[in-house]
């Protein structure tokens, strides 16, 4: 009969653990904060409008013929995809900031998380970062393509044919890692605010307080 998951992990590497606990002793939040829904999102007439008990009203206008696919508001951050750019709107900021995409550019995914958000197109990996308004992006290669994702509220991976990528709320640009060519992934977690990749050759950790990833044999 198979072993329990919890059995599994009682054997990860030891620096694993020590990272995992300096995640959990680190002096600051370590559990998901109910940041409660600060920002509501309204597709009027030519504008969308984010609203915020500190903001009040804030509006960006939509340009001529530029149509909206979908939006969405979650805690401190709201994102709108048009059939031209991204939209993205922060509480803390107190504005929009926006990011052009390819006309050819087909949005595939999009997620909006408490603190940060992502948006996945057939050409580009987009996070926006709701602590400072700030859209980043990541393209994918020619023959690359996402098979799996996974999110905590800090934090989200893309597992492709070719690499891992995280994007972190807390950290500075997307953060990538090259999987080699026999390399299969075994098993895809989250602990405690990490997520942990595992490999048929090596543990793969990511998270918002790590400097992008750290790799054990």
């Amino acid at each position: 009969m198979p072993a329990p998951c919890i059995e599994h992990r009682t054997f990860l590497p030891p620096q694993l653990l020590l990272a995992t606990l300096a995640w959990l002793v680190w002096p600051s939040v370590t559990h998901a904060v109910d940041y409660g829904n600060e920002v509501t999102v309204l597709i009027e007439p030519r504008q969308a409008v984010a609203t915020s008990l500190m903001s009040g009203r804030r509006a960006i206008p939509l340009n001529t013929h530029e149509t909206v696919i979908g939006s969405d508001a979650n805690g401190i951050n709201a994102v709108v995809v048009t059939s031209r750019r991204l939209l993205g709107f922060s509480s803390r900021t107190l504005a929009w900031s926006e990011t052009d995409r390819d006309l050819n550019e087909k949005v595939l995914e999009r997620r909006v998380l408490p603190t940060f958000s992502v948006v996945r197109t057939n050409k580009h990996l987009y996070g926006f970062r709701g602590a400072n308004g700030v859209w980043l992006d990541e393209p994918l290669g020619v023959r690359e393509a996402v098979k799996r994702t996974q999110t905590t509220d800090y934090g989200v991976v893309f597992v492709t044919n070719e690499r891992l990528v995280g994007f972190a709320s807390l950290l500075g640009d997307f953060s990538t890692k090259a999987l080699g060519i026999h390399e299969d992934i075994t098993r895809l977690d989250n602990e405690n605010g990490l997520i942990i990749v595992t490999t048929s050759t090596r543990t793969l950790v990511f998270g918002s307080r790590l400097s992008g990833w750290d790799e054990f044999e």
